[in-house]
This record gives structure tokens, C-alpha cells and sequence, in this order.
């Protein structure tokens, strides 16, 4: 017998930590898959550079010396740039199948071995941004993404309930078979102890001298390695008081973000404040710094925290938007009403009304030149409010914009050049309506009769349905198994690497807690300008001299906006990229690596194809200096030190 007490917390848990809305897991897909491509399109410059054997993390290096002891990744078996191409567009067309929905299941599983081969190719490069966007892709794996705004849904829905007149398309909550709005899981608990994680440690780790001054930012500002044009202009306007007002105030939300986020009370008012805190706060981190994708992808998370009280919100502000449009079609082309039915579950907002020409028998209801003889040559969509009139092309672009963020998909049916293009192949269209609804079966003449409906047999559903019912019980018993296990995992990385946590609960891994942190990268070492912010910059440049007696950087004429600055001084705003300075500040100490830069560098001439560019000697230097401290612009203290040379030095 069930506990009253223990059943009502039950209930209570699951509702507060447990459970999310069906469509915030649609739009998370969405922003995840977007993420997801960005993150790949910026390592395009780098394709060559660091994912070939003509870069400078060749993969044979990285299996002969591998930077941690369990890796994963297919790119390891892409030698040559083309190859490494071939991969990277198979990533993203996985990633685009995501983002719209199409097997969505297995693309987010895949989608999980794309990113992950993507980080754990370049272990070396990786930053805390690219942990986050791996997690995130991780436990939304566990999810079902694709129930809402996917063609997953779509097709189930055109399955479940197969329309045979325009009256029939009004009743739109008949074609909504996506079940449940709401999803329970222990993957939707995880999501939010893994933001709250970062955010946790992120904040209890900043208690140095620069964090408690109030200096942070302003040390921030000055890393030429990272930061944007607007952290160089903003540079000499930067006053103690506004450093203080900046580095508090990222400190302070990043304390009380996680609070928001796991709040025991008012769920959906403690969600709102976290969103617009986490958005607030790593966009004003990407204006001033490049962390790669460490913002985007901590923004990435803010779709899940959305509940149902926030999509009801939004849809009455949708609803504000005074716009009714009255879609006529033919009611004799078989594509076209196949095309009405998509459409009429796309309006999720219930802005169009769709009449076939079979709907003109009452004259006083159609609008003046609307006749079959014009439906038979063009859609024509009347917009109710202002009487408007639209044809061909133009028509579907005002059906697409009724649509959520319509003015993006109809934009290239608006723009000049296009709009033109596009009413051609309208009519192109238009001439071989019925050449092509008979090529796909479907009625050209007509639209197809009415089907009975087909009574399933009572035996056949009491035989499949237990077995179907009893399967699904098993899938999701093992799938929130393998949550746990996850879970376990990054409580036991948490404890274990995170210099904030005491003595007493730290602990030696087992081996598959081992395993299951390093192959999947569920590292939660979370200490970004801590504990400190960093007082001085750092880069690498490399001194070399060619057959002809000329001094060259090749690194920086790849990496950087100086193609030669030399060891005397940073230059101001490097414009170097995530994956470039995390290699400038890690190959000095990473000896095992020494041998790949030392044979790229002598391959100059290769590169540039001009055979007096071969080099016969250089120096590899670290160059450091100090920040200047508030009021002043000049860094100072500038030192360096040579840490690869050829021919090495005795």
C-alpha cells in the first residue's frame, strides 16, 4: 500500500524535476541542431590546420600519444583534408536531418557520435564549450525530440487521419497525435543538474583577488587572444566602478542561476529569471570574448527550461497578431490538396482557413474573380482583414508567413530576384499539376472519395496490444537505466575533479565511471577565470628563416590578423579562434606534440609552393605579458622564451 505522504512528494518531484513540455523538447531540438552546425562550420577554416595529416595534429600523433587514455572518434581514421571534408559534410547533413525532424531518434543518436568524433579529434583544443554542447546533446538523446514541430510528427499525423475534403482540414485538433504534452524522465532531471553543475562550480570557484576587487573584467578585456573589437574599444572607457558593476554582476548570476534552476517552488516564474539570465549573461560573454561555442551552447539549454504556462503565453501573444487569410485551391489536383493538408498542420496558430473550388457553390461567401477557371491555373489566398488578394508564388509566400517565424521560411519567395524565380516555378509547376499528382498515385481529376472507415478486428487488438505495451515498458525501462547510470557518473566527475568540493567526499572512480566520463567527455570541471581572472596574456609565434636569409611566421600567417608580430609585444586583438589559442597556450608544455609542429613548419614551402620559402632553422617562443592594471592601456613586463627550435639545440 502507497504512502499518502510519500505518493504526493512522488507526484510533486516528478512534476517539478521530472518533467517537461513535448514542444520545448521540439524547439530545444531545433536551437541544438542549429548549434550543432555552427559549431561545425567554424572548424571549417581549421579543417586542414588541425584535423589532417597535413596540419598540426596529425592522427597518427594522437594515437601514438594520446592526451587521455579513453578516446573516441571516426574522424581518426581521415587522414587527408578531402577526407576530412567528406566527414564533416556527413555531419552536417545528419545534424540538418535533426534539425527538421526526419528519424529523429537515430539522427540524435548520431547525431551524439558526429560531435562527439568532432571534440574528440582535437582533445587538445577543447574547451568547456565544447563539453557543455556534448552533454547537451547527450541527454537530449534520451528524449523524444521529435514528438512536436518535426517531420516525425507530420507524417504521423498524415498517417493517423487522412483528410478527404477542405471542411474536414478545420478540425486541427483532430490531426494533433503526438500524445501527452507532457514528458517524464530522469533525462529531463539530469538536463537541469548538468547547467546548474557548471554554474555551481563556475561561481564558488571565482574567490580570487581579481573576482573580489572587482577587477575581473578588466583583465578580461585586455586578453588579445580572445577578445573582440568591441573589448578593444571599450578598453579605454573601462573605469574600476564599471569593471566592479560587470564582474559582479556575471558573479552574482552565475550564483543565483542555480538556485533559479533548481528551484523547489514556482517552477515556471524561477525558470523565466534563469532563462533570461543565462541568455543575458553569455551574450554580453560573446560580445567582449571569443570562448568558441561556449556561450551558444550554454544558451542551447534555455529551450528545455520552457514549460507549458510559457508556450500558453506565447501563443496568446501569437494570437494578437490580427491576421485571418482564406486559402482556395483546386479541388480537382491530387498534389495540391496533399501540399493543403501539410499546410493546415503547419498553422499551428489556426490563422488560415483552407476552401477547395468545390466550396464556390455559395456565391456569397466567395470573394469577387475567385472562379474555378482561376483555381484551376493558381492558388488564391484573400487575407480577411485588409481583402487582399495574392496569387501563384505570392500566395504561398502569405501562407508561409501565417505560419510561426513565417517571415523566415516565405523570405525567399519575398525578395527581389527571387519572388520572380519563384512565380516561374509556380507555373512550371501549375502545367504538370496532373502529369505529377498521377506519378505520385494520387487523384488528378478530383478529390479521392471519401474511404469508410475499417474496423480493426477485436482479436488483433488484444493480441498486439499487450506485447506492444509490454515492449515500450522494457525500452523505457532500460533507456532510464542508462540515464541513471549517466547520472551517477557525473556526480561521482563532479566530486571527484572540482577543487571546491571537501576532502572527505572525494573518492577514487571506479573503471566504468572512468569510461563513461571519458568516452562521452562528461568532464564537470567547471572553473572558467578561476579563481582568478587571468593578469597576463599569453601567445605563441614562431621565428623562421628561409633558404634565402628571409624571417617568416608561418603559424601566425595561418592563425593570426599579424602574419608576422614577432616576440616584442602582443599585438591588440590577436583574432585568433577558440581551437588556435588553445593550441598557442598548450603546445609550449605538450612536448609530445613538438614533433608534428617541427615537421609543419619545415613543409612551409610546400604549403605556399615556392621553393625559396623552405626553412633551414627557427625558434618556436611563448610570449607573455602582464595586463595593465586599471586606468592604464600599456601592457608591460613583455618576456618570452623559446621552447622548440630546429635544428634542436644541445
Amino acid at each position: 500500500m502507497k504512502h499518502p505522504k510519500l505518493e504526493k512528494f512522488r507526484r510533486y518531484f516528478v512534476d517539478q524535476y521530472m518533467t517537461v513540455d513535448a514542444r520545448s523538447l521540439g524547439f530545444g531540438r531545433i536551437i541544438l541542431a542549429l548549434i550543432l552546425l555552427f559549431d561545425l562550420v567554424r572548424r571549417i577554416p581549421d579543417l586542414t590546420l588541425f584535423y589532417s595529416n597535413d596540419g598540426l595534429i596529425p592522427n597518427h600523433m594522437m594515437m601514438w600519444r594520446p592526451p587521455t587514455q579513453w578516446m573516441f572518434s571516426f574522424f581518426f581514421i581521415l587522414s587527408r583534408p578531402d577526407e576530412v571534408a567528406v566527414g564533416f559534410a556527413l555531419c552536417g547533413l545528419i545534424y540538418l536531418l535533426l534539425m527538421v525532424g526526419w528519424r529523429t531518434r537515430l539522427m540524435h543518436v548520431l547525431a551524439l557520435v558526429c560531435v562527439l568524433s568532432l571534440h574528440g579529434r582535437v582533445t587538445l583544443l577543447e574547451n568547456g564549450g565544447d563539453w557543455m554542447l556534448g552533454e547537451l546533446t547527450l541527454w537530449t538523446a534520451f528524449l523524444p525530440t521529435g514528438r512536436r514541430f518535426s517531420i516525425d510528427a507530420l507524417r504521423a499525423s498524415l498517417r493517423a487521419r487522412r483528410e478527404t475534403t477542405a471542411a474536414q482540414l478545420a478540425d486541427r485538433r483532430a490531426m494533433d497525435v503526438s500524445g501527452s504534452v507532457n514528458v517524464v524522465s530522469l533525462a529531463v532531471l539530469a538536463l537541469a543538474l548538468q547547467i546548474a553543475n557548471s554554474y555551481i562550480f563556475n561561481a564558488v570557484h571565482k574567490g580570487g583577488p581579481t573576482w573580489r576587487e572587482g577587477t575581473a573584467v578588466h583583465y578580461v578585456m585586455h586578453q588579445d587572444r580572445m577578445c573582440t573589437w568591441l573589448a578593444v574599444w571599450i578598453r579605454p572607457h573601462m573605469t574600476l566602478w564599471l569593471s566592479r558593476l560587470m564582474s559582479w554582476s556575471a558573479l552574482a548570476t552565475e550564483a543565483i542561476l542555480p538556485v533559479m534552476l533548481l528551484s523547489p517552488v514556482q517552477k515556471t516564474p524561477a525558470r523565466r529569471v534563469a532563462i533570461l539570465g543565462i541568455i543575458g549573461l553569455h551574450l554580453g560573454f560573446q560580445l567582449f570574448i571569443n570562448l568558441g561555442v561556449f556561450s551558444f551552447a550554454m544558451i542551447g539549454y534555455t529551450p528545455f527550461l520552457l514549460t507549458g504556462p510559457d508556450w500558453e503565453a506565447l501563443a496568446r501573444l501569437a494570437q494578437r497578431r490580427k491576421q485571418r487569410l482564406t486559402a482556395y485551391f483546386d479541388a480537382g489536383c491530387g498534389v495540391c490538396f496533399q501540399i493543403v493538408r501539410i499546410w493546415s498542420r503547419c498553422d499551428l496558430l489556426g490563422r488560415i482557413t483552407f476552401k477547395s473550388s468545390a466550396d464556390l457553390a455559395a456565391p456569397g461567401d466567395t470573394p469577387a474573380g475567385v472562379t474555378p477557371e482561376l483555381l484551376a491555373r493558381t492558388i488564391v489566398v484573400v487575407d480577411e482583414v485588409t481583402g487582399v488578394k495574392t496569387t501563384r508564388a505570392d500566395a504561398v509566400a502569405q501562407v508561409l508567413r501565417a505560419f510561426p517565424v513565417g517571415w523566415l521560411w516565405s523570405l525567399p519567395l519575398r525578395l527581389p530576384g527571387l519572388r520572380a524565380l519563384a512565380n516561374w516555378a509556380y507555373d512550371a509547376f501549375s502545367r504538370r499539376r496532373e502529369a505529377i499528382s498521377r506519378g505520385l498515385g494520387l487523384a488528378a481529376c478530383s478529390l479521392p472519395e471519401i474511404a469508410p472507415a475499417v474496423a480493426v478486428p477485436a482479436v488483433a487488438v488484444k493480441t498486439a496490444r499487450p506485447f506492444v505495451e509490454q515492449w515500450r515498458w522494457l525500452v523505457s525501462v532500460l533507456r532510464e537505466g542508462v540515464v541513471l547510470a549517466f547520472v551517477i557518473t557525473m556526480i561521482s566527475e563532479t566530486l571527484f575533479i572540482n577543487a571546491a568540493i571537501p576532502k572527505f567526499l572525494k573518492h577514487e572512480q571506479p573503471l566504468w565511471i572512468k569510461r563513461l566520463v571519458a568516452y562521452p567527455r562528461l568532464i564537470q570541471a567547471w572553473s572558467m577565470f578561476a579563481s582568478d581572472a587571468p593578469v597576463g596574456d599569453q601567445t605563441m609565434v614562431v621565428d623562421a628563416v628561409t633558404v634565402d636569409g628571409r624571417h617568416v611566421d608561418p603559424y601566425s600567417e595561418v592563425t593570426s590578423r599579424y602574419k608576422n608580430p614577432g616576440r616584442n609585444e602582443i599585438p591588440p586583438r590577436l583574432d585568433n579562434d577558440s581551437f588556435v589559442f588553445n593550441y598557442s597556450g598548450r603546445i609550449p608544455t605538450s612536448g609530445a606534440y613538438h614533433q608534428a609542429l617541427t615537421e609543419w613548419i619545415l613543409a612551409y614551402h610546400e604549403r605556399t609552393g615556392n621553393p625559396s620559402d623552405r626553412i633551414i632553422r627557427f625558434d618556436a617562443y611563448e610570449v607573455d605579458d602582464d595586463s595593465p592594471p586599471v586606468g592604464q592601456l600599456k601592457p608591460r613586463n613583455i618576456r618570452s622564451h623559446s621552447f622548440l627550435s630546429y635544428p634542436p639545440k644541445r
